[in-house]
């Protein structure tokens, strides 16, 4: 049997009740182990194997939905294997209508758990039961077109090949602003020829065993839980009863009773369209043969009761003049001054009943367009989303940086067999490198990294740098050197940064060959007819040797840039890869939608 309880907490959609979107508040606590990532969990539901809590997610700052095993089934392997079918299942679903899951992980005791959108609304049961009392506001036009999304929701996980097998009142939930979704998918089976991967298809019962609600049930799923598609489209018939007479279709006290999903019959002072009976009786009919060939099939019974003919030109046009008003407030989004995130969501909204009115490929691929296009200026959360991730960019490259000038000290057993003429000048390459390092290390370390902290090892990385031109001069090893840093620097997030590198690097090229000419320095190198000559100043210039170190120090100065720059060239195609499937998922889902 189902868990009864767990999904028929109703959360109020009140404008009260939601909180409004605003900036993640950054700090020391902003990112923490995986652990203690979710805390200040409050219990919504409880069901028969699980329990549904209300968490913060520490570490992006937002409310979350938090299901776990409760603690008498933790230690089951069925128990287990059904809880992480769930997860699974829900999270390959990618629909607007299912809702996604975020994680899945373990706690610190060996529990399992996920996590997935906190989503605000009534359940239809809650919404039923309201009509009864004469208490709830949805009119059965409303109704309806929310059913219609669950048709197609079911018929796209079908098409995914996933029988959701416990389709109720208490699993769909309404939103304030339009959401539809359609919960709980514990008891979900994955048909042989499914597409959902990477997950075969098996039996989690036993034979005999019923998974299911009783009252939603088809008359084939009481003898054997492996059903297919026709399972939950006599669900469908059921629920669509429910919404049109206030009643339901199974007597509770005569389940295996057959049923008369004639509306006109059961409950005449509804007054149930003719239409809509029809699609009642032949949505529940005994022999699976006889019912629906696919949730799409009564979507489409449903929507053309709603539209009719006299409607569909009607129709059309709404549908048309809400996706002119979102074209406009998409326009208006990128004009200046203008509140891009409140055109945005307005654009949406009439997008979204553009789609619902007439779900046609004009719809679609504008909203497919508008989903990947990012707007003007990044709403805030997304902001501090990004703020993290060049956080992270700026952690990594100070890292880098200690880590590449850490290994100038590999070659000091090579200087000492060059040998060594001025301790000072090695001095001068030694102690600001030094500092790099430690400044490095420290940055690596930090929540967030100021600019200071990043132009002062900057400063130092270039002070050490020229102090390499007392080695072979300012025009041999040291500019190179240079010059794969500053093209390194450049991978930098912050455009202040990056330039301030560019600058630096130049100005280290250039200054050690003018304090030369200044005689600030001794000459490093001299011109004859007979060419360049090399003076020796921090070390002795011996032949072989002295080859042997410009041929090595060249060819580590020709890979280490190139390896840092290889994994981030791998790190942005994988993120480009990713924006295209995604792109190309919701396309899909589009075609999907409108064929």
């Amino acid at each position: 049997m189902s868990d009864e309880t767990d999904l028929r907490v109703t959360v109020p959609a009140s404008a009260a009740s939601i909180r409004p979107v605003g900036p993640v508040r950054l700090g020391t606590s902003s990112v923490v182990d995986a652990s203690f990532r979710y805390r200040d969990a409050d219990v919504l539901g409880v069901g028969g194997m699980g329990q549904v809590m209300l968490a913060r997610d520490a570490r992006i700052g937002r409310a979350v939905a938090l299901k776990e095993l409760r603690a008498e089934h933790a230690s089951a392997p069925d128990a287990r294997a059904r809880f992480l079918r769930e997860a699974q299942v829900q999270g390959q679903l990618e629909h607007p209508s299912i809702v996604p899951v975020y994680d899945i992980d373990t706690t610190p005791d060996g529990e399992l758990f996920f996590t997935m959108r906190r989503v605000l609304g009534k359940t239809l049961a809650t919404i039923i039961d309201e009509l009864r009392e004469g208490t709830a506001h949805h009119t059965q036009r409303e109704l309806l077109q929310a059913f219609a999304t669950v048709c197609l929701t079911i018929d796209y996980a079908h098409s995914r090949g996933v029988v959701h097998r416990d389709l109720k009142p208490a699993n769909i939930m309404l939103g304030d602003f339009g959401e539809v979704y359609v919960l709980d998918w514990g008891l979900a089976r994955i048909l042989d020829d499914g597409t959902v991967t990477p997950m075969p298809a098996s039996r989690l019962s036993s034979p005999g065993e019923t998974f299911g609600t009783p009252l939603y049930m088809a008359p084939e799923q009481m003898d054997d839980s492996d059903v297919g598609p026709s399972a939950d489209i006599y669900a469908l018939g059921a629920i669509l009863f429910e919404i049109l007479t206030l009643e339901q279709l199974r007597n509770p006290r005569a389940i295996a009773e057959p049923v008369d999903a004639r509306a006109s019959v059961r409950a005449p002072e509804r007054e149930v369209a003719p239409e809509l009976e029809t699609i009642c009786v032949n949505a529940t009919a005994l022999d699976a043969e006889e019912r629906y060939p696919s949730a799409r099939a009564v979507q489409e019974a449903v929507a053309r009761y709603l539209e009719g003919d006299r409607e569909l030109a009607q129709r059309r046009q709404l549908a048309a003049e809400h996706a002119a008003r979102a074209r406009e407030a998409l326009e208006r989004a990128d004009s200046a001054g203008a509140d891009a995130d409140l055109e945005r969501g307005t654009a949406m909204r009439e997008l979204q009943r553009a789609l619902l009115l007439e779900p046609d490929r004009e719809h679609v691929a504008m909203l497919a367009e508008m989903m990947s296009t990012p707007p003007r200026e990044p709403p805030k959360e997304v902001a501090a989303s990004i703020e993290l991730s060049r956080q992270a960019v700026a952690r990594s490259g100070a890292k880098y940086s200690a880590m590449a000038t850490l290994s100038w000290f590999a070659y000091l057993p090579a200087i000492a067999l060059l040998g060594i003429r001025r301790y000072d000048y090695m001095m001068w390459v030694a102690v600001p490198s030094l500092i790099t390092i430690a400044l490095g290390f420290v940055a690596s370390r930090q929540e967030r990294i100021g600019r200071p902290i990043q132009m002062v090892m900057a400063v130092a990385w270039f002070v050490a740098a020229m102090g390499l031109s007392r080695m072979f001069g300012p025009l041999i090893l040291m500019p190179t050197i240079i010059a794969s840093f500053a093209i390194v620097s450049q991978a930098h997030p912050d455009r202040v940064i990056r330039a301030f590198c560019l600058v630096g690097a130049a100005s280290s090229i250039i200054l050690p060959t003018l304090l030369e000419l200044a005689g600030l320095l001794p000459r490093s190198v001299t011109f004859s007819t007979d060419g360049l000559r090399v003076l020796p100043q921090m070390t002795e210039l011996p032949e072989t040797a002295t080859l042997l170190f410009v041929i090595v120090a060249n060819a580590c100065v020709a890979v280490v840039p190139a390896l840092f720059i290889g994994r981030l060239r791998g790190d942005l195609t994988r993120s480009q890869e990713r924006q295209i499937l995604h792109t190309w998922h919701f396309r899909r889902l589009g075609e999907d939608l409108v064929t």
